[in-house]
């Protein structure tokens, strides 16, 4: 999950929390990050900067390629996609 803030946080929906968060920035052919895997060993210490280079971009989708190779496609979902936790009244 991409904030527009410069962070993000890999989740697994509808029933998990976050498994690791980082730092982004969108570089055009390729999306800079950061990553650190929760419950964060190394939080004090500076994250590698990685790259997921864009193989295709529409308003929709988001097809990448990690450093290793292995394709990752990000969907941009749809406002009422996520919501809040029965008796939260919002997030």
């Amino acid at each position: 999950m991409f904030l527009a803030d410069g962070y993000y946080a890999e989740v697994t929906l509808p029933d998990k929390g976050p498994s690791a968060t980082g730092l982004w920035k969108d570089e055009g052919n390729a999306i800079a990050y950061t990553h650190s895997h929760m419950p964060f060993p190394d939080m004090m210490m500076a994250n590698e900067l990685k790259r997921l280079t864009v193989e295709e971009r529409t308003p929709d989708r988001l097809t990448t390629r990690n450093y290793r190779g292995v394709a990752r496609i990000f969907h941009r979902c749809p406002v009422n996609a996520v919501k809040a936790a029965v008796g939260q009244a919002e997030h």
